[in-house]
């Protein structure tokens, strides 16, 4: 019996020790710049048309290097209005920096941010009113991937710098600037979607309305932010986005 026992006791041990040793789940960061590209330019040259490139900060950068080490992962385009490829991220929270195309760490990096301790995350990205443009940004973390945006679910996200009000089917929402929900959606069926706004006087403004419809394995993302082109003619802008659900 107390040979039984002590081999017991070394199997717990050396599968205790397995446990421990066992490489943390893998996890991963996107990021999602929004904001209206400027406008097409361009010049004829010997009777050619050629497309001249947009004014400095007024797009973010083309490719930036996330820097969560001591060594860059490699380089991950950034475009407006779409969702990058993703990245692998360090298990823990901690400073993540994007370096510019070209960086190096130790190199000023174009924007900072704290990544949280678990789960995968998405990072929205844009630009502070002013002339600085894209040199000057603000970003939100949210929770993405299968766990933080499953299949079946849309994240509405309030970019805006105002509380605004979401009629989603018969639910009124109120969203505070920088704050997002999860809401279900059943695959092929139209969920109406309002976005409406009260001024002082208490009367309400319809920004934007739809319908919103998934497939099965689908999720989505609404995000509403600030129009920050030239000259708008509404202040609030509603993008929507369906992606699959991969594993």
């Amino acid at each position: 019996m107390s040979r039984f026992l002590l081999l017991l006791t070394a199997f717990l041990t050396i599968a205790g020790a397995a446990e421990e040793t066992k490489p943390p789940p893998a996890r991963s960061v996107r990021f999602f710049p929004v904001g209206e590209s400027p406008p097409f330019r361009q010049e004829i040259r010997d009777g050619v048309r050629y497309e001249l490139e947009p004014p400095p900060n007024s797009i973010p950068p083309r490719q930036v290097l996330p820097l969560a080490g001591e060594k860059p992962e490699d380089a991950v385009d950034l475009r407006l209005g779409r969702i990058s490829q993703p990245v692998k991220v360090p298990t823990g929270e901690g400073p993540y920096q994007l370096l510019p195309a070209g960086g190096k760490p130790g190199d000023k990096p174009w924007h900072q941010f704290q990544r949280p301790e678990t789960g995968d995350f998405l990072v929205f990205f844009w630009r502070k009113p002013g002339p600085a443009g894209w040199s000057e940004v603000s970003h939100l973390v949210v929770p993405d991937g299968p766990l933080g945006n499953p299949a079946g679910t849309v994240r509405i996200v309030n970019l805006f710098p105002q509380t605004i009000r979401i009629l989603w089917g018969p639910e009124a929402i109120v969203l505070k600037a920088g704050a997002h929900v999860s809401k279900t959606i059943q695959p092929g069926a139209e969920t109406p979607i309002a976005v409406v706004s009260a001024d002082a006087a208490g009367s309400a403004k319809r920004y934007f309305s739809t319908t919103v419809t998934q497939n099965p394995g689908e999720r989505g993302w609404i995000v509403l932010h600030r129009a920050d082109g030239e000259a708008p003619r509404r202040p609030l802008k509603v993008l929507i986005i369906r992606e699959p659900v991969t594993l």
